[in-house]
Parts: C-alpha cells; sequence; structure tokens
C-alpha cells in the first residue's frame, strides 16, 4: 500500500505547470538547499500555527512570533511549512526568520474535487503536519450525516499513516439510521465519538482521546468542528457559522487551519470545511486495501485481478457477500463511486446486480 512521503511539499505533485517549475528550481535533483533545510533534530524549535502567504505565526517559547521563511527556499511561506510543523527559527534584526524545519512524522494533504474563487480543481493541497490523531467530524443533521464522505477521509488519512476517529456531533439530533451507519464503522474497529456542544455531550470523552496529541478536526462545513474546539478551549472565540436553510450545506467559517494548544502536549489543528474530496489519483487495484471488509472476501475471488467492480457477479466473492449481508452494502457501494472517480465510470446501479 503506497503513502505519500512525508516531504511532498518539497517535490513536484502541483497540476500548475508555473508552481512544479518553482519547486523544481529550488529543489531540485542537486538538492542541496533542501537537505540543508530539513534536520533531524534541534535543541529549540518552534510549533507553526497558522500560515499566511509569505509568513507564519510560530509558537516559540510560549509566545506567538510572526517569521518568514529564509531566502534562499525561493518559494512563498504557505508552499512550505504548515501548522503542526517544528521549525528552528532565528531571530535577525529583530525579524524571525524560518531557518529549518524539522522531519515529520506525517503530513496530510488532500485533492481539490470542488472549485472556489481561489482554488481550481484538481490541486494537491497540504492541510497539517506530524499528526497523532484525526477526527473525522460528521453531524447527525444539518449537514446531514455522509458515510461515502467518512469513507473517502479514512481512506486519505490511511494513505498518510494517520490514525482516526469518526466524531459525530449534534448527536442529540441523532436517527436511527444514524445508529446504523456509525454501528458499521464500529465493526470495523473504528471508534465513534458522539457530541453535542450544544448539549454539553461527550465532550470530556472527546478530550480523553486527545489529551497528549496533537490532534486535526477535518470534515465538511457546518458540522461544528470549531465548535468543538471552543468546547475544548473552553471559549467562544473561533469563529463558528451556520448551515444554509436553502441548501443545507455549511457556510465556510475557517479559511485556513489553525492550531490551538488546549492543555500541556495536546493541541488541536482545526482545518477549513470542504464540500468533497477527490481520490482519483490512488491507484485502481489498491483501493480494495482501504475496505478492511473486504478482506476474508476478495481473495476468494475466481480471477486473482478482481477489482470487484465490473467483473460477472458469479466470479466476484465480494459481490456475493454484499448480496448475502456479509458486506455492507452502503459502504460497497461507496467503492464503487471512488472506483468509479478513479476510472471514469459512472453505472454504480448495475455493476453488483446478478
Amino acid at each position: 500500500m503506497p503513502h505519500y512521503n512525508s516531504y511532498d511539499s518539497f517535490k513536484t505533485k502541483k497540476s500548475l505547470e508555473k508552481k512544479r517549475r518553482a519547486k523544481e528550481k529550488a529543489f531540485g535533483k542537486k538538492n542541496e538547499t533542501v537537505d540543508n533545510f530539513i534536520i533531524d533534530s534541534c535543541d529549540e524549535y518552534g510549533v507553526v500555527i497558522e500560515v499566511r502567504y509569505d509568513d507564519a505565526y510560530i509558537l516559540y517559547n510560549g509566545e506567538v512570533v510572526l517569521a518568514k521563511l529564509r531566502k534562499d527556499i525561493n518559494l512563498v511561506c504557505n508552499q512550505v511549512v504548515f501548522p503542526g510543523d517544528k521549525v528552528g527559527i532565528v531571530n535577525v534584526n529583530d525579524e524571525y526568520i524560518i531557518n529549518h524545519l524539522l522531519k515529520r512524522t506525517s503530513i496530510l494533504s488532500r485533492t481539490k474535487k470542488d472549485s472556489t474563487r481561489l482554488n481550481d480543481v484538481g490541486i494537491t493541497k497540504n492541510i497539517a503536519a506530524n499528526i497523532d490523531l484525526a477526527v473525522i467530524v460528521v453531524a447527525a443533521k444539518e449537514p446531514p450525516l455522509h458515510p461515502k464522505f467518512i469513507d473517502r477521509y479514512l481512506m486519505i488519512l490511511q494513505n498518510s499513516n494517520i490514525p482516526a476517529v469518526i466524531c459525530l456531533n449534534k448527536c442529540d439530533l441523532k436517527t436511527d439510521e444514524d445508529e446504523e451507519i456509525l454501528d458499521t464503522y464500529r465493526n470495523l474497529g473504528i471508534d465513534v465519538i458522539e457530541t453535542s456542544t450544544y448539549s454539553n455531550i461527550g465532550i470530556d470523552e472527546l478530550k480523553d482521546r486527545l489529551i497528549n496529541k496533537q490532534a486535526i478536526f477535518v470534515g465538511n462545513s457546518g458540522v461544528g468542528k470549531s465548535s468543538l474546539t471552543n468546547a475544548i478551549m473552553g471559549d467562544d472565540e473561533i469563529k463558528t457559522g451556520h448551515v444554509s436553510d436553502k441548501s443545507k450545506r455549511g457556510r465556510h467559517t475557517t479559511t485556513t487551519s489553525k492550531y490551538y494548544v488546549w492543555e500541556e502536549n495536546s493541541s488541536i489543528i482545526d482545518t477549513p470545511g470542504i464540500r468533497s474530496l477527490d481520490v482519483s489519483s490512488f491507484n485502481p487495484l489498491e483501493i480494495q486495501d482501504y475496505f478492511p471488509e473486504f478482506e476474508n472476501w476478495k481473495d476468494k475471488c475466481k480471477y486473482k485481478d478482481c477489482i470487484h467492480f465490473n467483473e460477472p457477479y458469479d466470479s466476484c466473492l465480494v459481490k456475493q457477500g454484499v448480496a448475502n449481508g456479509m458486506i455492507s452494502a452502503e459502504r460497497y457501494e461507496s467503492y464503487l463511486r471512488i472506483m468509479g472517480d478513479v476510472l471514469g465510470k459512472n453505472d454504480y446501479e448495475t455493476i453488483y446486480k446478478k
């Protein structure tokens, strides 16, 4: 199973040719600059808490300072460092300079499937680094629970070697159908925490999971990521928003990833809400590896290269497992949609019929 390299921010994977050439020029085959910039450790370092275009806020020795990237990197700051990064900084003429980047344990990236006025579809964007735990935040209502979004995020997080839990916010609005969906993930061994910031339910349980971790909240707009951060921080300073009455989709209130320390050695990175996730860059032969419920079935298919997509029903044990109720039909439909995105096919409804 492939994993994103922790230093993809220094490679040329941007879809725009201009950005590709800029990175290639800065970190080409010789790679002398990046070898000097990335270090294993240092006696003192700061943690990036927010990145702007050409500078970043750094938590350093208990204070927040504004720092710029050293000039020989020859890239803007938001292409190089991200919330959660550990950086060495120096003070030069009363200005802080990011002199080094400590090697990362992980980096979370995503490819945009929806466009905004600032970003086009298909651009891969690094979100945060050095994540110990990702919390996939969903809502019971407004916006409604979408398991297919959870499945895509689970893929991305597993691909990045980041453990994940699911947090159902607004749990006081939960339906029986929501409970069935959540049971599917519980049966896969994925922890589910139920919270309500309005009714103060489950906040202590969530804190227990986040203690001594650098965690990240990810999810759709409007599910309550910032409200949960407020509840954990014990204040209401983080901007929150409401769900559109017309579309029932959340408005973007957090516009950049931000880092919050709520306890010693415990932090949260609150990320902007998104409405879709593109996983079309995944290898179609390996997508089934992200669906552990296929494990006991996929090796029994008639054909060794079966991808359980458009093969005949009689030859595919995964399809038969779905038909017999041994594999969640909802999860299999999610798998088909992902495969459809990757392969460019959309005939989901007829694929696994006998």
